[in-house]
């Protein structure tokens, strides 16, 4: 061996790099949000056939897409998953039990965290529905959305954004499976 020195600080450095926890990482404390849309993601695969409707400010557009890929929808959703060590005291978590069905909501206590309010329908133990509201505030815009997603019916985001400047934009978009409403 020419650099034995090398080549264990490079192994240290791989090693280390394994070691180091994510900031996401960790027990969790809410609804699994991004491990849930992974499942629904393998669950569904890309041989599922779509309707996808796109309004923005008024103009729809309407499109039947085949061997959808909803990992790329999912990606949008998961980056509102709460579980992260530092918001453990920024929800209010309550539980409320109507028949077969558990709702699970939590409720932001801070301002400035984006997700407002999660809640996710649960029926036979087996995740019903969900439903996010946000608010993204920055100097130029102001965004509130809402995200609602269930295996049956799809996915429908709003999103109104108000801008400082310029004109104001209202975006909705839908994805539903094919045979759910058509």
């Amino acid at each position: 061996m020419k650099h034995p020195i090398l080549l264990t600080v490079a192994l240290l450095l791989v090693l280390s790099a394994c070691q180091q926890k994510d900031e996401k990482k960790g027990p969790l404390i809410f609804f699994d949000l991004a491990g849930y849309l992974d499942r629904e993601a393998a669950r569904i695969g890309e041989q599922s056939d779509v309707i996808k409707t796109i309004t923005m400010n008024g103009v729809t557009e309407t499109k039947r897409m085949e061997q959808y890929a909803w990992t790329s929808e999912f990606s949008l959703l998961r980056q509102w998953d709460i579980n992260r060590p530092a918001w453990r005291d920024q929800y209010q978590r309550d539980t409320l039990l109507t028949g077969d069905q558990v709702l699970y909501r939590y409720q932001c206590l801070d301002d400035d965290l984006q997700v407002r309010l999660m809640e996710i329908w649960t029926r036979a133990g087996q995740t019903d529905s969900l439903r996010l509201t946000t608010r993204v505030d920055n100097p130029l815009r102001t965004t509130e959305g809402v995200y609602r997603y269930s295996p049956t019916t799809g996915l429908h985001m709003a999103q109104v954004s108000s801008k400082r400047f310029g004109s104001d934009q209202d975006l909705e978009v839908t994805v539903r499976p094919v045979g759910s409403g058509d």
